[in-house]
Order: C-alpha cells, then sequence, then structure tokens
C-alpha cells in the first residue's frame, strides 16, 4: 500500500514538473512586455500609423512642379484637302483644291504646372494629422485592452498553478489517512464502512488533483496564446507576492482619458474639419503653367534636317472659380454637421457608462477586499482549530475522523484564500481600466 502511494504522488510530482521543464520563468511585468511585442494586431496597427504618417508627404508633394513632356512622331499617309472657293492667278477653275501640311509631322512637348493657391491645402494637412491621431489612439486602446487580457490570463495561471499545489499536498493528506485507517482496520478499531470512507476520499483528491492538473495546463495555454509566442511561459510569482504590489486606493477618477472617449473627440474634430473642407469647395484655386514645344514639318523622315524645327512657347495663370455645383458642398456640410452632433451625444454617453462603470467596479472590488480579509482570518482560526485537535488526537480525546475533518477545514480555508486573491486582483485591474489608469 505504501509503495503505491508513493508511486501515485510520484507520478502527479513528474507530471506537473513536465509543465515547466522547457518553460521560461517570467513575471507579470516582462509577460506583458513580451504580449506588446509579439502581438499582431499591434504590429498591423503599427503600419497603419506608417501610412496615414506617409499621407502629408503625398500632400507636400502636391504642391512640387508638376512635369511633363510627351513627344509624337507623326506619318500623314494622306494630307488633309481642303477646297479654297476661288481660283488662283492663272487658272480657269472656279476653286482651288490645296493640301495642306507635310508627311511627316514630329513634335516634343515640356508642360509645367505650379500650384499657387488652394484653400485646401492646409485643411487636408490638419484632416491627415487628425487621422494620423485617431491610429495612435487607437494604438493605445489596443495595448490598454491586450493589457487587461494578459493580466487576467497571468492572474488565472498562478490561481491555478497555486490550486495544483494545495491539492498534491491534499492527496498526500488523504492517503496517509487511508494508510493509518488500513492499518487499524487490519486491527479491528474501525469498521469497513469507516475505511470505506478514507478510500473515497482519496478517490476525491485524485479527482480534484487530475482537474487542476488539467486547469493549468489549459491556463498555460492562454497565457501562451495572449504572448503569441512558440516558446512555453509559466509564472514565476505566486499570488501572495502579486497582492503585496497590488494594493491600490480609491485614486482619481480619469474616465475622460479613456481612449473610447479621446476616440470620439477626434471623430468630432475630423467632422468639423470635413465642414471646412466642403465650404472650401467654392473658394478659387489659382495654378501657374509654362509650355515649351518644337515640331518639325517635313518630306521625309529626317529627324536631323535641319530648317525643318520650329519652337513655340507660352507662359499663364490659371483660375478655378466655382460657381454653382448643385449645393453639393452645402448638403455634405449639413450631414457633417449631424455627425458632430452624434459624436457629441456619444461622448456624453460614453463618461456616464465608465463613471458607473468605475464605481462598478469599485466597488466589487472593495467587496473582494472584505472576503480577502475574511479568508485571511478562517486560515488563521482553522489553524489554531487543527492544532487544537491533534493535541487532543494525540491524547485520545479524539477520534482519527474528527482531526481529519479539522485539516479539510484548514485546507477549504485556503483555497477561498487563494479564490480571495485571485478575485481581488482581477477586480482591481479591473477598477484600473475602468477609471482610466490601466
Amino acid at each position: 500500500m505504501k509503495k503505491k502511494i508513493v508511486r501515485l504522488i510520484t507520478y502527479f510530482a513528474v507530471l506537473t514538473q513536465g509543465f515547466s521543464l522547457f518553460a521560461q520563468k517570467i513575471t507579470l511585468n516582462e509577460a506583458i512586455q513580451k504580449g506588446i511585442e509579439n502581438r499582431i494586431e499591434l504590429k498591423t496597427q503599427a503600419l497603419n500609423i506608417q501610412i496615414t504618417n506617409s499621407e502629408n508627404d503625398k500632400i507636400k508633394a502636391k504642391w512640387l512642379p508638376q512635369v511633363s513632356a510627351n513627344g509624337d512622331v507623326r506619318w500623314n499617309t494622306q494630307l488633309q484637302t481642303t477646297v479654297l472657293p476661288f481660283a488662283l492667278p492663272g487658272s480657269s477653275e472656279s476653286q482651288t483644291i490645296v493640301r495642306l501640311g507635310r508627311p511627316f509631322n514630329n513634335t516634343f512637348a515640356l508642360q509645367a504646372e505650379q500650384k499657387v493657391y488652394d484653400a485646401n491645402k492646409k485643411i487636408d494637412r490638419l484632416v491627415n494629422d487628425t487621422q494620423t491621431e485617431a491610429q495612435k489612439n487607437t494604438l493605445e486602446q489596443q495595448k490598454i485592452n491586450l493589457k487587461q487580457s494578459i493580466t487576467e490570463a497571468y492572474f488565472s495561471a498562478v490561481f491555478n498553478k497555486e490550486k495544483l499545489r494545495l491539492s498534491e499536498i491534499a492527496l498526500q493528506r488523504a492517503n496517509a489517512y487511508l494508510e493509518a485507517a488500513q492499518v487499524k482496520f487490519e486491527q479491528g478499531t474501525i469498521l469497513k464502512n469507516d475505511l470505506d470512507k478514507f478510500s473515497l476520499d482519496v478517490s476525491n483528491a485524485k479527482l480534484a488533483q487530475t482537474k487542476n492538473v488539467q486547469d493549468y495546463e489549459l491556463s498555460l495555454v492562454t497565457l501562451q496564446y495572449q504572448l503569441n509566442t512558440n516558446d512555453k511561459a509559466e509564472p514565476a510569482e505566486d499570488l501572495t507576492s502579486i497582492l503585496n504590489y497590488s494594493q491600490i486606493s480609491d485614486s482619481q477618477l480619469n474616465t475622460d482619458k479613456r481612449t473610447e472617449v479621446k476616440a470620439e473627440e477626434i471623430n468630432l474634430r475630423l467632422n468639423e474639419l470635413n465642414v471646412q473642407k466642403q465650404k472650401s469647395r467654392n473658394l478659387p484655386t489659382v495654378s501657374a503653367y509654362g509650355n515649351y514645344s518644337a515640331f518639325q514639318i517635313a518630306d521625309t523622315f529626317n529627324p536631323f534636317a535641319s530648317g525643318t524645327w520650329f519652337t513655340a512657347n507660352y507662359v499663364g495663370i490659371r483660375a478655378n472659380i466655382p460657381i454653382f455645383d448643385g449645393k453639393q458642398a452645402k448638403l455634405s456640410s449639413q450631414d457633417f454637421l449631424v455627425r458632430q452632433k452624434i459624436n457629441q451625444l456619444n461622448m456624453e454617453r460614453l463618461r456616464n457608462d465608465f463613471n458607473y462603470e468605475s464605481k462598478s467596479t469599485w466597488n466589487t472590488l472593495q467587496q473582494s477586499k472584505l472576503n480577502l480579509e475574511e479568508a485571511k482570518k478562517n486560515i488563521t482560526l482553522a489553524q489554531q482549530i487543527l492544532e487544537t485537535d491533534k493535541f487532543r488526537f494525540e491524547k485520545g480525546v479524539i477520534v482519527i475522523s474528527d482531526l481529519k475533518n479539522s485539516e479539510y477545514s484548514l485546507q477549504n480555508a485556503e483555497n477561498q484564500y487563494l479564490s480571495s486573491i485571485y478575485n481581488f486582483l482581477v477586480a482591481s485591474v479591473r477598477y484600473k481600466k475602468a477609471s482610466g489608469n490601466l
């Protein structure tokens, strides 16, 4: 019987150690940093920011001179014919047939244009800067959500690891009681029914151990997913050490600084700029332009023949003044004015939601703190009871079943304490997010 118990305990020890054989020990801060470095959505969002940043360069490029060149080599296989309604001197005809041009016409032209005034230039840059700010805000919002997810996954892994440790102790305790009961049964001091109760305790302890092994393994898989890594990782901290640096007070509410509110503020500015952009459509645009052309007219194809090339050039200023666009700009600006009102209503709703969320999570945090304090008192009380019952058992005042019940009460108190720490830590990180301090 003793060898069987030793093999069973060794099996679970090897099984749990197998999780950490090649796993990297990692702290909560290291896990958060690793997740921020590895998560694909953050890398994608960083590229989106890069794209919006490049838009300003495109806006600047539109104000550089636009220069184009074109060439045309033409062979007129049949010259254009026109009829003049009079006869040339010495001709008996009543009209004159004239063929215009030469068989070969070659042209080269250089065209340049420079914007001088466009009211949209400043607005386009402001719109793009605001869009860039929106992309950065989205990245920050993703980081906050990711930080919460990694933190809760880390807490879960630590919690399940602690539960697994306690269940190992519980299994050892149950097997020890079963072994002692077996001796007493062989001595005839207890009944078979009493021995079966101890066997049932061992069976229940095995089931709890198996479940805790599975829960811990799943929590490590979840943590690995949150970190987006192929490397195995397991917590390097326990719940008590995390609790020591996670104590928080009723900090100042920063709900107005939450990224969701800021997103609506940015959208409000974008819609204000879009109203200005629509109005600027009715303002004139001014451009300067110039052209240099060279063309050749010849009877044979010879681009290098002297005396066959002729040049022409011109410069000018072009103004485009919108007069009536069918009220499109006015109607579009009205749409953006309505969207501004929607943004303002959304901001008000979000502030109300976040104020409620912060108060709700603070109450949950305070309740979990009270539960934690009570659970800690229960452990102290259960330890005192167990010490007393051990003394009473040694003196023969109580039987082994009474001592077993006291140890089980301590075990339940320890499990409740672990659950209370875990609930408190989860409540604290959710309060930090709700209050805008995560």
